[in-house]
């Protein structure tokens, strides 16, 4: 069994809203505090170690520039019915992350304020039926395709784990209760039934969410608050908070 709040419904690709107005709301509030955030990054603190490794919190911060310039295109293919995609391939999309690195700290809150109110401002645009349209995300070739109304809540969800990412004062614990329960719902869809993913049985103690994986007789009983599942399983935490029976919580493959 998985629930989300009402207003949501479970589609091919994920969670989309009945109304991607509303999520628009929700990524104009996680946009205020990312924003907030990344202005307190200093030039010692961008080049400090994000949450991804590899990454450095300059990474953090020029990726979701790059990916709000991406969804803003997909959001023109959908007004305009001209195709554009969110990028042209795997070594554009890198390009722009490395671009970003070596710019100030100004420049980049400057940027990602800056695209994000872009995106915004072109959503606030659409009509009922160019959110039904048909895009793309990824690139331009093998890119997977969704209704443009998705676009909202795949933004959300770069803003709110990616603010996480920067290690700073904003952690899983401030994610509201309708983004825990509609991601964990979207990850019980398409990250548990991979063959990759250990048999599992999680269960949250703050609400009626719970969701199975793999061979039943081989399943480890994982219960926490949802906060912390969520930030287990993408992730983001090392398993604080969470109990496992029998012990030790399993190795995960990487979230999508």
């Amino acid at each position: 069994m998985s629930s989300f709040l009402p207003g949501g419904a479970l589609g091919k690709f994920g969670i989309v809203s009945a109304d991607p107005r509303h999520d628009l709301v929700l990524v104009r509030e996680s946009a205020d505090q990312l924003v907030h955030d990344a202005t307190l990054l200093d030039a010692d603190a961008l080049a400090g170690p994000s949450l991804l490794p590899g990454w450095s919190r300059a990474n953090v911060v020029s990726h979701l520039i790059g990916n709000a310039e991406g969804l803003t295109n997909l959001l023109e293919w959908a007004r305009t019915g001209v195709t554009t995609p969110q990028y042209a391939d795997i070594e554009a999309r890198e390009a722009t992350i490395l671009a970003g690195v070596g710019q100030s700290a100004d420049l980049l809150a400057g940027r990602l304020r800056e695209t994000i109110d872009r995106f915004l401002a072109v959503a606030d645009t659409l009509t009922d039926e160019q959110w039904a349209a048909a895009v793309r995300l990824g690139p331009a070739a093998q890119g997977r395709e969704i209704a443009a109304r998705e676009l909202p809540w795949r933004r959300l969800v770069e803003q709110e784990v990616h603010n996480v990412d920067l290690a700073g004062a904003y952690t899983p614990a401030h994610w509201s209760p309708e983004f825990v329960h509609r991601l964990l719902a979207e990850t019980a869809q398409r990250y548990l039934p991979r063959e990759s993913v250990p048999a599992m049985d999680l269960a949250a103690l703050d609400g009626d969410w719970a969701a199975q994986s793999g061979d039943p007789d081989q399943r480890v009983r994982i219960e926490g608050p949802s906060p912390a599942l969520l930030a287990w399983v993408i992730g983001r935490s090392s398993g604080e908070g969470l109990h496992v029976q029998p012990p030790p919580l399993p190795e995960l493959p990487p979230w999508f």
